[in-house]
């Protein structure tokens, strides 16, 4: 089918627009795609902030390290405090740190479109750049001295504190990409079409929330002494929730910032993977597929659906997480109000649903309980249902294309 659709006349007819096609230079200005990666961006920063709001500032965010560094070395370290964020307080030590990450990934992005020949020039110049930076005065101070004591020695001391600047320098560069590789390797990924970058920014903020919470483990936070005092933990008992839906508190403010890190996160992932695999089917299809309206059509069904999806499907797991993590806050709240007795207090007093192992039993309680109601309850009728009405009437049909697979 697809090969009996007929290549469209560019010829266009004076006053009629150009119709649109499914080429990658027009699609990646749609309005859709932009969407995407806007939300993705967003849900990135949002990620990032709430990541170190939760964890690193106050606790070992990178200005306590260069106070350190500063201590050791008795002198100032070559970036500003006005780049790196000393002086000042919570966030706002991330704001212009923040500011360089988005626009060094930024770049990155905007050279991986460029040309091979431009990449390795520009690599060429980078490597250059950066041996001159070190040991380029070095180099010529050292020569010069010789040259005009005629003397062939070996650099003296004075000649080699001119590496100090430069290796100062560089170990800070380091250690700002260390603490920005996440809104780095996440920005290259969303506007530059990377997988391989977006896996990296996911997975490296997986990798920090996990050797912090073993570090943060009492047994081993004990060992750490001094240093593991100083980082920021999570209580294993959990006070009384404050927040929740319709006036009944499900969680603590502790726990909400925990599904809000992890609903970002996969905020960012369905969006910018979304926006790879669209264009890359978009790419694959035939010349004469790209020029159909109605696969146009398809595609921007395809799209709006995604975006639905995105804010529906996954507000409803923030809400869901909520709910079993306080579900047993529910259940008791439900037998107080209809039975009045006061058994329901003194369980909910009990200090074994405030640990984390009582957490997990609420949550695999609320599971069960969904689980059970599958048999009563045709959830995927539902679905269907208000996929149906959310969905515009006069969407065409797929022609030899399951996009279902997208």
């Amino acid at each position: 089918m697809a090969g009996e659709v007929g290549l469209q006349s560019d010829v266009l007819l004076e006053g009629t627009a150009r119709p649109r096609t499914l080429h990658l230079k027009n699609l990646r200005r749609q309005w859709q795609i932009l969407a995407l990666q806007i939300l993705a961006t967003v849900a990135l920063i949002g990620m990032y902030m709430e990541v170190v709001a939760t964890y690193v500032v106050g606790s070992i965010d990178h200005t306590i390290l260069f106070d350190t560094i500063e201590l050791l070395i008795g002198d100032q370290l070559p970036l500003g405090d006005w780049l790196t964020g000393e002086g000042r307080n919570g966030l706002g030590r991330f704001f212009i740190p923040l500011i360089l990450g988005l626009s060094l990934g930024g770049l990155m992005s905007f050279i991986a479109f460029q040309t091979p020949q431009f990449q390795q020039r520009l690599k060429l110049g980078f490597i250059i750049t950066m041996i001159t930076l070190l040991i380029g005065r070095l180099v010529l101070s050292w020569l010069a001295g010789m040259l005009f004591s005629f003397d062939l020695r070996m650099p003296n001391e004075s000649e080699l504190d001119t590496l100090q600047w430069p290796l100062l320098m560089i170990m800070s560069l380091m250690i700002m990409f260390i603490y920005l590789l996440p809104v780095i390797m996440g920005t290259r990924g969303i506007w530059g079409l990377s997988r391989r970058s977006i896996a990296w920014a996911i997975g490296f903020t997986l990798l920090f929330l996990g050797i912090h919470a073993i570090l943060t483990f009492p047994l081993i936070k004990a060992q750490l002494g001094a240093y593991g005092g100083t980082l920021a933990t999570l209580e294993s008992q959990s006070s009384n929730p404050t927040i929740g839906l319709f006036g009944l508190k499900l969680v603590t403010q502790e726990q909400f910032n925990l599904i809000s890190i992890a609903v970002l996160i996969m905020v960012f992932q369905e969006a910018s993977y979304g926006v790879i695999r669209n264009l890359e089917y978009a790419f694959r299809l035939p010349e004469s597929c790209k020029r159909d309206p109605e696969y146009v059509r398809q595609m921007d069904n395809v799209l709006n659906t995604h975006l639905r999806h995105t804010f529906l499907f996954l507000g409803l797991t923030g809400i869901a997480t909520m709910v079993a993590l306080g579900f047993h806050k529910v259940l008791l709240t439900v037998v107080s109000d209809t039975t009045g007795n006061q058994w329901a207090g003194q369980v909910s007093e009990s200090i074994e649903l405030t640990l984390t192992y009582g957490l997990v039993i609420s949550a695999l309680l609320f599971l069960s309980i969904m689980a059970v109601l599958r048999f009563f309850v045709p959830w995927q009728r539902v679905i269907g249902f208000i996929q149906s009405r959310s969905t515009p009437s006069e969407q065409p049909a797929v022609k030899n294309q399951d996009f279902t697979q997208l």
